[in-house]
């Protein structure tokens, strides 16, 4: 049973075009969870403050979801998603070049900022999946939360083998093939009629 919806989503055209998204939410999430925490906050502030940048993050990941869901009829997603892909390549480009210090007002600023962003992509890959998988939604988001899970694994997993920058550019070159799929997904939502499960 597994093994027939699988196979249907991977033959769902929006689906395969969302794939890189849902990974790379996982991946980006899996950075803030070890890496920010362990090689950002616990070196700089200890690991007493590791806590609440978390929950400076999630806090972000709310109100971010809600803001987007306020303005989603005001503003195309397109805009939302530009938004989110460029604030995102902000942050880590600013990680790149940044040496952390003991300000702990910093440290929740760019928790907050990775959150919102988070919710950006969270926000609009549940969007397409409602939009586009109909027929099967329960399936469509049973896999989507596969292919975040595996993206939190792999960050994991790399976790001591890769150093620091070298996971920031895997992000970065991961979102920008992200956000270029999601345009594509865009497209086949406005301008295709088939976008159903093939058989």
């Amino acid at each position: 049973m597994l093994k027939q919806h699988v196979t249907q989503l991977v033959h769902h055209k929006t689906f395969r075009l969302l794939t890189p998204l849902m990974v790379f939410s996982g991946l980006q999430q899996g950075f803030m969870f070890s890496d920010y925490n362990l090689y950002f906050v616990t070196c700089s502030l200890g690991a007493e403050y590791v806590g609440f940048c978390m929950i400076t993050l999630g806090v972000a990941n709310v109100s971010g979801a809600v803001i987007v869901a306020l303005v989603s009829h005001k503003i195309p997603r397109e805009v939302v998603l530009g938004f989110g892909g460029i604030m995102h390549m902000a942050l880590m480009i600013g990680f790149l070049i940044w040496i952390p210090d003991e300000r702990p007002m910093l440290f929740f600023v760019l928790a907050a900022a990775w959150g919102v962003c988070d919710s950006v992509w969270q926000t609009q890959c549940n969007t397409l999946l409602c939009l586009t998988c109909t027929e099967l939604p329960e399936v469509a988001f049973a896999n989507s939360r596969v292919l975040q899970s595996l993206g939190l694994a792999v960050a994991f997993s790399i976790g001591l083998g890769v150093c620091v920058a070298g996971k920031i550019y895997l992000l970065m070159t991961l979102l920008v093939v992200s956000i270029m799929f999601y345009v594509l997904a865009e497209y086949r939502l406005r301008h295709d009629n088939d976008d159903v499960f093939e058989d």
